[in-house]
C-alpha cells in the first residue's frame, strides 16, 4: 500500500510588523529627503559647523556646495535695495565698481541687519555718474546728501566723497544706497583705507571675496587697521554688539596659525574665501577677473602710541597697497609698495624689458624725441610715458594675460627656494 501523500498546506507566511524607523542624521541632512527640514537646520549652523560636517564622511562632503545657491544667494539680498538685482550687477561689472561694507559681512555671515545700507565703491569719473543715473532712473532712488567724510577712510586719502540715495520701501522704511567715490582703484581704497579687518570684503558682478575669513567668520574676531580713536571705538562697539570681539593685533602665539593675516597676499589666493555667484542674466564685462584676483597687499604692524610703556602700547595693522601700472598692461593692479617680491622683483623687470621691445618696434618716425631719449637714457622712467604715447597715437600690446602664469611660476620658484633653505 503506497504511503499516504502529505497534504500540502498553502499557508501564507506570517507578516512581522516592525516599528517605523526614525530618520538618521544623514536622512535629515539629505536635501532630497525633506528639503524644508534640511534648509531649516542648515540655516542655523555657522560656517564653521558646516565645514566640520562636510569633513565627517563622504555622504556629507557636498553639503557646502549644495547650500551655495540658496544660503549665499546674492540676488535675494540685493532685492532689499533694488527691484532688478541682475541689472544692478551688470552695471557694477560695466563700470568696474565693488560692493563692500556691512552688506558683504551680512552676506558671508548669513544674517540681516535691517538698519544697514548698501555701499558701492567706484572710481570717480563718468562711470560713477552713470551708476547714479541708473539708480535714479531705473530703480527710483532720489539724491539725499553728499558728504566728504567716510567711516571707511578717516584720513581722506582714498575717498573723494560719499553720495547717499534713498527710496521708500513697501513697508515705509527707507532703502539707502551710498555711492562712495574713490580717488583711485576701488580695491585700493578698500584694502588700505578700511578701519578693521572684518569689513575688508568685496562683491563683484560675479563673485564674493572675504579677505580674512578665518578670524572674521570662524572665530568672530576683528583687528585694527588704523590708530584707535573715539570714532573708531564707536564702530568697534557696533560690531561688538553683533558678536565680534575686537583686538589690536594678533597675540604672538597666534601669528604662526594665521597666515591669512601676515603673509604677502593676493585677492584670489588660498586664504581668500571666494563664493562664485549665479551669473544667469548678468552681462559679462570686458575686464577679466584676474585683474582683481592678482591685486596684492600686505599688512605691517604699527605702534599707535609711543608715549606709553612698550608692553602696554596699542598696535594696529597698516595695509600696504599701491597701484601698479605699466605701458604694456591694459589694467591697473595693487601691490605692496614697500616690498613686493612678485610685482616689484618679478613682474617689474619683465614689464620694462617688454615695453622697450615694443617701443623699438614702433617706427622712429612715429616716436617723439622725448620717447626716443627716454628709451636710451632712463628705462626705469618708461612708465611715465603714457601721456606722450597717447599724444603720438601709439598703442602698445597688452600682457595682462601673462600675469596668472607668471604668478604660478613665481610661486614655484619661491617654493624651490624655501625647500633649498631647509
Amino acid at each position: 500500500m503506497p504511503p499516504a501523500k502529505r497534504r500540502r498546506l498553502n499557508k501564507k507566511p506570517t507578516k512581522v510588523s516592525l516599528p517605523p524607523q526614525k530618520p538618521t542624521l544623514f536622512d535629515v541632512l539629505n536635501y532630497h529627503y525633506q528639503y524644508p527640514i534640511f534648509e531649516g537646520i542648515c540655516s542655523l549652523l555657522p560656517i564653521g559647523d558646516l565645514i566640520n560636517l562636510t569633513r565627517t564622511c563622504k555622504r556629507l562632503s557636498s553639503l557646502y556646495q549644495t547650500l551655495l545657491p540658496t544660503r549665499w544667494n546674492i540676488d535675494r539680498r540685493l532685492h532689499r535695495f533694488v527691484k532688478d538685482p541682475k541689472s544692478l550687477r551688470s552695471q557694477i561689472g560695466k563700470h568696474d565698481a565693488l560692493i563692500s561694507g556691512s552688506f558683504v559681512v551680512q552676506f558671508f555671515e548669513h544674517v540681516t541687519w535691517r538698519e544697514s545700507d548698501l555701499d558701492i565703491f567706484i572710481e570717480q569719473g563718468p562711470g560713477a555718474l552713470a551708476l547714479e543715473t541708473y539708480l535714479c532712473e531705473q530703480e527710483g532712488y532720489g539724491f539725499s546728501r553728499e558728504s566728504p567724510e567716510s567711516e571707511y577712510d578717516d584720513a581722506e586719502i582714498n575717498i573723494a566723497k560719499t553720495r547717499t540715495f534713498t527710496r521708500q520701501r513697501a513697508d515705509f522704511t527707507d532703502a539707502k544706497v551710498q555711492i562712495v567715490y574713490t580717488l583711485r582703484l576701488p580695491i585700493k581704497a578698500i584694502l588700505s583705507g578700511f578701519y578693521t579687518t572684518l569689513v575688508v570684503n568685496v562683491v563683484t558682478w560675479n563673485s564674493a571675496y572675504a579677505l580674512y575669513p578665518q578670524p572674521s567668520f570662524l572665530y568672530h574676531k576683528t583687528y585694527l587697521l588704523r590708530c584707535l580713536t573715539d570714532s573708531l571705538g564707536e564702530l568697534l562697539a557696533k560690531y561688538d554688539a553683533r558678536g565680534w570681539k575686537s583686538q589690536d593685533v594678533l597675540w604672538p602665539e597666534d601669528e604662526a596659525s594665521h597666515g591669512s593675516m601676515l603673509n604677502c597676499r593676493r585677492l584670489g589666493d588660498r586664504f581668500t574665501w571666494k563664493i562664485p555667484l549665479d551669473i544667469t542674466g548678468v552681462d559679462r564685462p570686458d575686464k577679466p577677473d584676474s585683474v582683481l584676483e592678482y591685486s596684492c597687499w600686505e599688512l605691517t604692524k604699527c605702534v599707535s602710541d609711543r608715549r606709553s610703556q612698550a608692553e602696554t602700547r596699542l598696535h594696529y595693522y597698516s595695509a600696504q597697497a599701491a597701484e601698479f601700472s605699466a605701458l604694456t598692461l591694459s589694467y591697473r593692479y595693487t601691490f605692496n609698495q614697500i616690498f613686493d617680491p612678485f610685482w616689484l622683483d618679478f613682474v617689474g623687470p619683465r614689464m620694462d624689458r617688454m615695453t622697450l621691445i615694443e617701443l623699438y618696434k614702433v617706427p622712429v618716425s612715429s616716436r617723439s624725441q622725448q620717447i626716443s631719449d627716454t628709451m636710451v637714457q632712463n628705462s626705469w622712467r618708461l612708465w611715465n610715458l603714457g601721456d606722450e604715447l597717447a599724444r603720438c597715437n601709439i598703442k602698445l600690446p597688452s600682457y595682462d594675460h601673462e600675469i596668472p602664469g607668471w604668478w604660478a611660476e613665481w610661486e614655484k620658484q619661491e617654493a624651490s627656494k624655501d625647500k633649498k633653505s631647509k
